[in-house]
């Protein structure tokens, strides 16, 4: 649940910390008195776009905080700790802030994150719901038919991708195909050319060593002749030495055999190096190419590795020699290819009838689910129904092949017709309300906020969408932005929106209505400016009446 909002410079409000409490909290005030502004700060703390028109005239930087409060079995420590953002079970703490240029920075837990994160992020944790919300879009309606039952569409996505792979490799061979032509006279050539000079593996490596050492060939051997004479010397002596100890080890054994030892791995490793110099020399000495002729050779490798733009000759000629193959055989592959985007069609539909068949069994228990709201929401004569059409095949996607639409009947005798076109504002809010009602059990975000959900609507209609909003407040966090006065009688917290004019200066700010304060502010929306004693005695009877109702409501959602 949403348990605070702190808003700093934003619009008309200076400084403002609101404490939020569990069940049905409304928002009251006059037209203009700054209600939108708290829901443009929400929402630009839980990441949506930020608009230079939000900073306080005359200030630098705006801030908006909002504290969380959420089950330790939420999906959204998961996520989290997948960011690795860090937090304390229990709390999560969103901070905007907002500069002069109209940038800004995000935090959660106080830890920088990128808005489109904190946009997500935030869509798990609150609904804003307007007067028409997004009931007229079919798209929408049928997430909300997916939601309710959870229904699995994970094969459905995994065949589209599959159906998707493969028409665009099909695609993809068509037009390499169609320029075969051209690319097998290239291929043709470019084969012929690099098979000419027969390039080896690590063969560039191997002939720039032997440049370097075909370029110092004489510098080499003169340091190779130095070091056998000098080497040979040192042989000489280490066998005088060798001699001389043998002569006298019986006479100190213990002593004279380990220096024996150390003579003899000495010759030994000098003779090594020797013969390693020796072999070198035969080496440069024996060196048959001529630098030109090296340098030729690298000269036709390094041509070819340009013009091929390759690192590898040789992968490079097995790879054009495949290719060409496969352009040969290309209308025997374009067959083969051809039956695979049909077999990825046939899995997909077959996956997708199966969701349909599924969609249809849930959309049945849907209606009757919404059909029992109905009644409270004075909607005693709606019928509720779910049309189902396939979509054209152009318009298939990773949901399926349905394209789902809410159609209702108002009134016995008139024709039934989708949302958009038969249902009126009033008709719609209370449509949308008994669609939350029914779809909070299948996993709501912790907080939802109505925004003038009885537009429309008034009197009767209004206390019914009241008693409505309490029992979904017995589940999750409602918040209700209101101007009915038989909604906010069902509020648990009573908040109340101000204006203030001080020192030519406006500024907006909202007060917690303790119960004779929200008696008062009942009776203000009752009767307007002048309350009167008539207004007073109607607000005391309305919160009455919520009072009767909740305590006689056991009705549990979920």
């Amino acid at each position: 649940m949403l348990q605070a909002l702190s808003i700093r410079n934003v619009i008309l409000i200076d400084d403002l910390h609101i404490d939020f409490a569990e069940g049905l909290c409304v928002l009251t005030g006059e037209t203009g008195a700054g209600k939108s502004i708290l829901l443009d700060a929400l929402g630009f703390a839980l990441g949506d776009r930020a608009e230079a028109r939000l900073l306080k005239s005359g200030t630098t930087k705006a801030a908006v905080t909002a504290t969380f409060l959420l089950s330790p079995l939420h999906a959204l420590w998961q996520q989290l700790e997948d960011q690795g953002i860090a937090y304390a079970p229990g709390e999560i703490i969103f901070r905007r802030i907002l500069d002069a240029n109209g940038k800004s920075k995000c935090f959660i837990n106080d830890q920088m994150v990128s808005q489109t994160l904190m946009r997500r992020l935030g869509q798990d944790l609150v609904e804003i719901h307007g007067q028409f919300d997004q009931l007229f879009h079919p798209k929408s309606q049928l997430i909300a038919l997916d939601t309710y039952e959870k229904i699995e569409k994970k094969s459905v996505q995994e065949a589209f991708k599959r159906l998707q792979e493969a028409k665009k490799i099909l695609q993809t061979f068509e037009e390499n195909l169609n320029k075969s032509f051209e690319r097998q006279v290239f291929l043709r050539f470019a084969i012929e050319e690099i098979e000419k000079i027969k390039p080896q593996a690590g063969e560039e490596d191997r002939l720039e060593a032997e440049r370097s050492l075909i370029a110092h060939r004489a510098k080499i051997a003169e340091a190779l002749l130095n070091a056998d004479q000098n080497l040979a010397t040192i042989v000489s002596g280490l066998s005088q030495t060798h001699k001389a100890l043998d002569r006298v080890k019986d006479l100190l054994p213990e002593k004279i055999n380990p220096l024996l030892e150390g003579s003899d791995r000495a010759i030994v490793e000098v003779q090594e190096v020797l013969e390693g110099m020796n072999s070198l020399r035969t080496e440069v000495e024996g060196t048959p190419r001529t630098l030109e002729t090296l340098e030729n050779r690298l000269y036709a490798l390094s041509s070819l590795t340009r013009k091929y733009q390759t690192e590898n000759l040789v992968s490079c000629l097995i790879e054009f020699k495949n290719e060409f193959t496969t352009l040969e055989q290309g209308e025997n592959h374009l067959e083969s290819l051809k039956a695979a985007v049909t077999a990825a069609k046939n899995e997909y539909i077959e996956r997708a009838r199966t969701l349909s068949e599924k969609r249809k069994q849930v959309a049945l228990k849907l209606q009757e689910a919404v059909a029992m709201e109905f009644p409270p929401l004075k909607l005693e004569h709606a019928k509720f129904r779910i049309h189902f059409e396939d979509l054209i095949e152009d318009a298939w996607g990773v949901s399926g092949m349905d394209r789902v639409e809410f159609y209702i009947q108002t009134n016995p005798g008139t024709p039934e017709g989708s949302l958009s076109a038969i249902a009126s504002g009033g008709e719609l809010s209370r449509l949308m309300l008994a669609l939350k009602v029914v779809l909070v059990k299948s996993g709501a975000v912790p907080t939802l906020i109505f925004d003038e959900i009885e537009s429309g609507t008034g009197g009767a209609v209004a206390a019914a969408i009241g008693e409505r909003l309490k029992t979904l407040a017995q589940n999750i966090q409602i918040l209700a932005i209101t101007h009915s006065p038989q909604i906010a009688s069902y509020g648990n917290q009573h908040l109340v929106v101000v204006k203030t004019v001080k020192n030519e200066a406006t500024a907006t700010h909202v007060i917690a209505l303790q119960s004779e304060e929200k008696h008062e502010e009942i009776a203000r929306m009752l009767a307007g400016e002048e309350i009167t004693a008539e207004a007073r005695a109607a607000a005391k009877r309305l919160i009455e009446g919520s009072d009767e109702y909740e305590q006689n409501s056991s009705q549990k959602i979920i």
